[in-house]
């Protein structure tokens, strides 16, 4: 399971707002960390570790929504969305692959081809899921997501 991000900017008596902004910034600093490894190609782990990050991330949007400029925000917040759901379906990709890998260990020999057409099918798919979230990434302006985050 990945870590929660680490909240050392977050203190007592600190104001909402400049707290929302610590935790949100935690969080998109968590899901960029785990980037090298998605865009690597072959990390699971990394891929889940982004997509966990992200949710935190959308879950910490929706707590403190009122705390930012309405436009900009829902702009941002969509394009986490988009890049969120982009990269689920590699997770997916991976959580098929899993079950599917390990059911061939111990498949009968007149199985294991029809498990190996469905694993080649389902690792084109990710490649394909891959390529469509780094499209959606690069979409994406993480400048303006920072600024968003960290200018209320």
């Amino acid at each position: 399971m990945a870590k929660a991000p680490r909240y050392d900017a977050v203190a007592a008596g600190m104001p909402f707002r400049e707290a929302a902004r610590a935790i949100m910034r935690a969080s998109l600093d968590a899901a960029f960390g785990a980037l090298p490894g998605v865009l690597r190609g072959d990390d699971t782990r990394s891929v889940h570790d982004m997509r966990v990050a992200l949710r935190r991330l959308r879950s910490a949007m929706t707590t403190f929504d009122g705390c930012f400029p309405p436009r900009r925000f829902r702009a941002v917040r969509h394009a986490v969305r988009r890049v969120a759901r982009r990269l689920g379906a590699v997770r997916d990709a991976d959580v098929h692959l899993a079950a599917l890998r390990g059911a061939l260990g111990g498949a009968a020999a007149r199985d294991r081809p029809g498990i190996a057409a469905a694993i080649d099918e389902i690792s084109a798919r990710r490649r394909r899921a891959l390529a469509e979230f780094a499209i959606e990434l690069s979409q994406m302006d993480r400048d303006e997501c920072v600024a968003v985050l960290t200018d209320v």
